[in-house]
């Protein structure tokens, strides 16, 4: 039987790791206690709504506590409501309201959305809205107002989104050192894995491998929103060009772990059947895991290129498989994954694709 946790220590996890999901939202709740209070307020002022509750849930809805998507909420927000309203108006007036009208709205609000599109936001507020029609007694100004009350929180979420965004590339920047520092440690340990000659140490970094794909899909996810928050921003402009670089380099790094588990599947068949890998191929796969460790760190003084692109041009030119002693089949697969990793990376901060491969011995 699994060992179970001591309480303490379980409590300390769980303590901080909701301290860093409070830490990456804390702003973001604020903007929807902000846009809830202002939108109730306007709704009540400028079209007389004595409860206008919608308001303040399209506001929270629309914004939430993540920057990625908010564009695409309003736009299914916006649509749902639009279609449940007047769904819910045209059937309450023709066949009344009661249980089967309500089945009857609920599958012909929710088909016609799924028509107009594949959001789940679009689609649940579709049925949502046309039930409350049919489910609740006419409010003041009847599906019009509802209407109202959503257009008025979207107005405002898109407003506060566009006057008070939190900063991009903060998350954009965490994101990015953490992935790369793991890719690195998995290279780390694979290089010594081939130069123990241990299989067990070889597959324990295969299966970390597999399992990143969660954090590099949050990485491309930051980015997303960072790309999002300037289009909507005119106050988070100036970070526009660091974000579609990170977009650039996190294509590219996506594009590398791909190979980076290819390679590690053959030195794990490798091991595991007792092939000779040369000791060298430990070396290449060290001086690769030393450049992803610095990718996105800046020249240093008097340099003019990163130390990641630097350390990946000094490696490329050694990737030869009789410069590292491949012979095998298994070895000769291991160095072709090492030159696609490197070009892979070599791309992704800027280096074009035919200078990338003249780099390669042939």
């Amino acid at each position: 039987m699994p060992r179970s946790i001591p309480f303490a220590l379980a409590a300390r996890r769980r303590t901080r790791t909701g301290w860093r999901r409070w830490q990456g939202s804390w702003w973001q709740i604020l903007q929807c206690g902000l846009g809830a209070g202002v939108a109730w307020t306007l709704a009540q002022a400028l079209w007389n709504q004595p409860y206008p509750v919608f308001a303040c849930v399209a506001v929270v809805v629309s914004l939430g506590v993540q920057n990625n998507a908010r564009l695409r909420r309003v736009a299914e927000l916006g649509a749902g409501v639009t279609v449940g309203v007047l769904l819910g108006t045209v059937i309450a007036q023709l066949i009344g309201r009661g249980p089967w009208q309500i089945s009857l709205i609920v599958v012909a609000a929710m088909g016609i959305a799924r028509f107009l599109d594949s959001g789940v936001l679009l689609v649940n507020q579709a049925a949502l809205q046309a039930t409350f029609i049919i489910a609740f007694p006419p409010q003041q100004g009847g599906g019009y107002g509802r209407w109202l009350d959503a257009m008025t929180g979207v107005v405002v979420a898109l407003a506060i989104a566009a006057l008070l965004p939190s900063d991009p590339t903060r998350d954009v920047r965490s994101r990015g050192r953490a992935f790369t520092g793991q890719l690195a440690d998995l290279l780390e340990d694979a290089a010594e894995a081939v130069r123990e000659h241990d299989a067990d140490k070889a597959e324990a970094a295969l299966e970390r491998a597999r399992g990143t794909q969660a954090e590099l899909e949050a990485w491309a996810q930051a980015v997303l929103a960072g790309r999002e928050v300037h289009r909507i921003s005119p106050l988070r402009r100036g970070s526009r060009r660091e974000i579609a670089e990170h977009q650039r380099i996190q294509a590219g790094v996506d594009r590398a772990t791909r190979n980076v588990r290819v390679m590690l599947r053959r030195i794990c068949t490798a091991l595991e059947y007792d092939e000779q890998l040369p000791a060298s191929l430990a070396g290449a796969v060290e001086s690769l895991a030393a450049a992803v460790r610095s990718l996105g760190q800046p020249a240093y003084e008097g340099e003019s290129v990163p130390p990641s692109v630097a350390g990946l041009k000094e490696l490329a030119v050694t990737l030869g498989p009789r410069t590292l002693g491949a012979e095998s089949l298994s070895a000769t697969v291991v160095v072709a994954q090492l030159r696609s990793v490197v070009v892979d990376l070599l791309q992704a901060q800027g280096v074009d694709r035919e200078e990338s491969h003249r780099l390669l011995p042939h």
